[in-house]
């Protein structure tokens, strides 16, 4: 069994962040596996952040596609981004993704729970 959807039939939503939309490319219920959370398609726009925050017991992935900022820890760390770069957020971290260039930031994200 399969499914299919286009991409560009997709309807935009806003986040949970207050901030920033997305399409939702996939959700869990459209799976059968335990662990599968989503994969999302993000849009940032600039000048605002995806405020700090994290995902229970879920893991994130992100991918740039388009753009550049910074994106910081509760720890402390801080790091830039630019199109290209890839960032794993292990479960339970706090993070914050802020678009501080003058385009719009675009990413990837798939989200798995850890157990």
């Amino acid at each position: 069994m399969f499914s299919k959807k286009n991409l560009n039939e997709m309807s935009i939503e806003g986040t949970s962040h207050s901030s920033g939309s997305r399409k939702m490319l996939v959700n869990k219920d459209e799976t059968t596996s335990k662990y599968f959370e989503a994969f999302t398609y993000g849009y940032l726009p600039p000048g605002i952040k995806w405020e700090m925050h994290d995902h229970d017991n879920i893991v994130e992935i992100c991918v740039v596609t388009k753009g550049c900022g910074v994106i910081k820890d509760s720890n402390g760390g801080v790091e830039p981004f630019i199109a290209g770069d890839r960032f794993i957020f292990t479960s339970n971290t706090k993070h914050e993704i802020e678009n501080n260039s003058d385009e719009e930031a675009e990413f990837y994200f798939i989200r798995f729970r850890d157990q």
